[in-house]
C-alpha cells in the first residue's frame, strides 16, 4: 500500500541534493542541465518541516519563493469575503508551490500541511539572480505557470460533471500521479478528508461517501477509512466517461 506520505528520500544516511533527489524530474530541476541543477542545488534552503495544520505560508503575505514538497502532503486553500474556505488544490511530493504570489510578489492562498511534510525552498532573492544569469530558469517557470493555468482550466471543466464523475476523476488523477512518482498507483492512502475532497471537487462530504460506498458495491474500490484499493481501474475510467451518458436528464 502506498501513502501519500511516502518517500524514498533517506536523509539520515545521505545527503539529499538536487543532484540526487529522487523527485527531480517533477520538481524545479525538470528541464535543466546538470551544471544548472548543480548550481541550484547550492541556492535550496533544504529540509524544512511542517506539521499536520501548519501553514507553509499564508495568503496576503509577501512572496518569499518556490517550495517544493519532499514528502507529506498539502492543501493549497483559498479564502472568500466571509472566510469560506476553497481547497484550490492537493500538492503531492515532488510538485511545486508558490506560483499563486509568482505574479504579484504577494501569496494569493495559503498553503497548509495535511500531515508532516518536509519541503525544500528556494527564496525569492535567489530567483531573481538565477533568472537573471539563466534564461532557461525564467523559461522553466513561465512553463509551470501555464501548466497550472492549464490545471485549472481542467478542474473547471469538471465541475460542469456528475459528482460521481468528479470523485472517479480525483481518485484516477491521484492514482496517476502516485504512478508518476513510483508509487503503488492501486492501494495508497489518502490524507485529505472526505470534507476537504468535498470541498475541492464542490460537493457535500456525505455525496463523497456515498459515492465511495458506490463504487464498492460496483466492485470498482475498496475502502477502508482513508485507505483506498483500486480494483478495477479500466472500469472505473470507464465509469467516469460514460456515466454521464446513462445518467438521467
Amino acid at each position: 500500500m502506498t501513502s501519500i506520505t511516502s518517500s524514498s528520500i533517506s536523509t539520515t544516511k545521505n545527503t539529499v541534493t538536487c543532484t540526487n533527489c529522487n523527485l527531480d524530474k517533477f520538481c524545479i530541476p525538470k528541464g535543466l542541465d546538470r551544471f544548472e541543477v548543480g548550481e541550484l542545488a547550492l541556492l535550496v534552503n533544504r529540509n524544512n518541516i511542517r506539521q499536520k495544520g501548519e501553514a507553509i505560508y499564508h495568503a496576503g503575505s509577501p512572496f518569499r519563493g518556490m517550495i517544493a514538497l519532499r514528502s507529506g502532503s498539502a492543501k493549497l486553500v483559498s479564502f472568500g469575503q466571509h472566510g469560506n474556505e476553497l481547497i484550490v488544490d492537493f500538492i503531492l511530493p515532488g510538485e511545486v508551490l508558490g506560483f499563486d504570489g509568482l505574479a504579484t510578489q504577494t501569496y494569493n492562498c495559503t498553503a497548509i500541511a495535511l500531515e508532516t511534510v518536509n519541503y525544500c525552498h528556494l527564496p525569492a532573492h535567489k530567483i531573481d539572480e538565477l533568472v537573471t544569469q539563466k534564461s532557461c530558469l525564467n523559461h522553466l517557470l513561465l512553463q509551470r505557470s501555464c501548466s497550472q493555468f492549464d490545471a485549472q482550466v481542467e478542474r473547471m471543466m469538471l465541475n460542469r460533471r456528475s459528482a460521481e464523475e468528479r470523485i472517479a476523476s480525483f481518485i484516477l488523477q491521484i492514482s496517476e500521479r502516485l504512478k508518476q512518482r513510483g508509487y503503488s498507483e492501486m492501494d495508497f492512502r489518502l490524507s485529505m478528508t472526505r470534507d476537504e475532497i468535498g470541498n475541492h471537487l464542490g460537493v457535500a462530504h456525505e455525496t463523497v461517501s456515498r459515492i465511495f460506498h458506490l463504487f464498492q458495491s460496483k466492485q470498482l474500490i475498496e475502502v477502508k477509512s482513508k485507505h483506498v484499493k483500486i480494483i478495477d481501474k479500466k472500469e472505473l475510467f470507464n465509469f467516469y466517461t460514460t456515466y454521464s451518458l446513462n445518467s438521467p436528464k
